[in-house]
């Protein structure tokens, strides 16, 4: 299982079926919390919405169009980071991520993103890397502009977010940024 390090005591590694308990579990104990965010959590409502999810990732993994990792603390999952979408024709993706509240507040997102970038631009050849979040999301943007992102723009409406559309603040590296 492919392993990326971040620091002592904390990896990205690539999902696999047997984490789908507990990635679950960490899901359901933080919903009301990631559900001002993430638009898939009122779908997301058992053991095997994940498991699914988690054979959805592994085939993209595969076809080389996202890349999805778990993030361990120790000997726990305490969130997400990945590629949502990579486009190897013109070098470029998206990230997203996601942690769990009581895993907040500790530089954990900041050093999982940067290690991530730095992995995409070596590993994948990458040249241009987008963090897009909810224009109220003010921690996601701040992980953003920890790890060297740069504010581009606002996109208007871009994500249904179960009733109403959200703005998105549109950050971006460059594999030539300093």
């Amino acid at each position: 299982m492919p392993t990326i390090p971040v620091a002592p005591g904390l990896r990205l590694v690539d999902l696999q079926l047997e984490d789908a308990d507990e990635l679950f579990a960490l899901t359901d104990a933080n919903r009301a919390y990631l559900r001002r965010w993430l638009p898939w959590l009122d779908h997301t409502r058992g053991v095997a919405a994940t498991e699914t999810f988690i054979r959805f990732a592994t085939r993209e993994a595969a076809g080389g169009t996202a890349r999805h990792f778990a993030i361990w603390e120790q000997q726990a999952i305490v969130g997400m980071c990945g590629y949502n979408h990579i486009d190897t024709v013109n070098r470029n993706a998206t990230i997203g991520y996601w942690l769990a509240a009581e895993a907040q507040g500790q530089g954990v997102m900041t050093r999982c993103v940067t290690v991530l970038a730095n992995f995409g631009f070596a590993k994948l050849d990458l040249h241009r890397q987008v963090i897009a979040c909810a224009e109220d999301n003010r921690r996601s943007e701040l992980v953003a502009r920890r790890c060297g992102f740069v504010f581009e723009g606002v996109a208007r409406d871009a994500e249904w977010l179960y009733d109403r559309f959200v703005n998105h603040r549109v950050h971006a590296r460059l594999r030539t940024d300093a």
